[in-house]
């Protein structure tokens, strides 16, 4: 499960590393070339729900390998495009395969171990996201500066055809589920607790991600070859923020945790903003990527306190706002490039703040259920 979330991951957020040297071969502005990363996010946080829904009734494995065979294919059609819609098309493509893959991963994991080590194998799951930003993303970047951008998308094929073949060949194939509507998948968003939950969701991944797509315009003039080395920075910020939020969250509560990562990313986003000297950048860069990815823990754990009934379907509901916040942020990154990244990090900076507050809003609200659920009203 772990090589399938690599893949996933990688693909996301590979774009990321060569979005100029994209544009300039698709004639496009580097904000047009952006909306590949926007387009992406939008088609998973849509289409997640609904083919969660019509896949569960197949077999996880078999939705698993079949989706990173689309997902191979996709990255081959973005690789040969000439025009940007093509390329657009296949992100689209890509989107639609990669939402299939994470939710079925989860449903895999949790019906092959133990209720014992089912949190255990849903993290690695997870981690898989987590590890392609530390290391699949600057290896595409090297890829696309030592070849071209191309080689780097057909790189990210092979490395989903090897996935869906160690899936295919390795992993325990457990009986499908029990047939889900649509309207399931989204009942969650009936509820206003949830609903808030799943806002300061949107709203933080939001704020994170004003920045990413556009972050080779964070250095300096004659800078550019320290792109690599903020894309591993952030990767390895991001790896042990996820690990962290999760020891984080059960000692402090959910409040307290997002409340570390929201100052923590407004600061590295400040520091960021003032266009520092590159090795400065890369432990902002570090810190941002910590805080950006320690928010998942704790949003889920106040969604398993809140429903504790319907928890699988509202933690997918979760990954959803969290590609709609990406989506977002990155839209948000396009409009605000023409003023420069240091009007980029300061909207990002101030988003975390809005995210700080929306939380703390959203701690008092959920206090009752909190209690009732945990027995242990400090910690949210």
């Amino acid at each position: 499960m772990l090589a399938a979330t690599i893949a996933v991951g990688t693909d996301a957020w590979v774009v990321a590393g060569f979005l100029p040297t994209l544009a300039g071969d698709m004639a496009v502005p580097t904000a047009t070339a952006g909306l590949s990363v926007t387009v992406f996010a939008v088609a998973y946080a849509l289409a997640a729900p609904v083919l969660a829904a019509l896949t569960s009734p197949i077999r996880p494995r078999l939705v698993i390998t079949i989706a990173l065979a689309v997902l191979a294919a996709a990255n081959v059609v973005c690789a040969a495009s000439t025009v940007f819609p093509l390329f657009l098309a296949g992100r689209v493509l890509a989107a639609l395969a990669a939402s299939m893959v994470t939710p079925a991963a989860g449903v895999l994991a949790s019906r092959t171990v133990g209720e014992r080590h089912r949190g255990r194998a849903l993290a690695l799951v997870i981690a898989g996201l987590t590890v392609a930003t530390a290391v699949g993303v600057p290896v595409g970047s090297v890829l696309a500066t030592v070849t071209n951008w191309r080689v780097a998308l057909l790189a990210v094929a092979v490395l989903a055809g090897i996935a869906g073949l160690l899936i295919h060949r390795t992993a325990p194939n457990p009986p499908a589920g029990a047939r889900q509507r649509i309207a399931e998948r989204l009942a969650p968003l009936t509820q206003p607790r949830i609903l808030a939950i799943l806002v300061l969701t949107a709203l933080g991944m939001a704020a994170a991600y004003v920045p990413y797509a556009y972050v080779s315009t964070l250095l300096l003039p004659g800078e550019s070859g320290w792109l690599v080395g903020v894309l591993t920075a952030y990767g390895i910020g991001a790896v042990c923020g996820s690990l962290a939020s999760g020891h984080l969250t059960d000692r402090l509560g959910s409040n307290r945790t997002l409340t570390i990562a929201y100052v923590l990313m407004a600061l590295s986003l400040a520091a960021l903003a003032i266009r520092p000297p590159a090795i400065v950048a890369v432990v902002a860069a570090a810190l941002w990527g910590t805080a950006s990815w320690m928010q998942t823990p704790p949003q889920q754990h106040r969604l398993l306190a809140a429903a504790p009934v319907s928890g699988p379907v509202t933690i997918g509901t979760n990954a959803s706002a969290l590609y709609a916040g990406i989506a977002l942020g990155n839209a948000l990154g396009g409009i605000l490039l023409g003023a420069g990244a240091t009007s980029m990090c300061l909207v990002a900076a101030a988003g975390a703040l809005a995210a700080l507050i929306w939380n703390r809003v959203l701690s008092f609200s959920l206090r009752p259920a909190a209690v009732a659920a945990t027995s242990r009203p400090s910690h949210d």
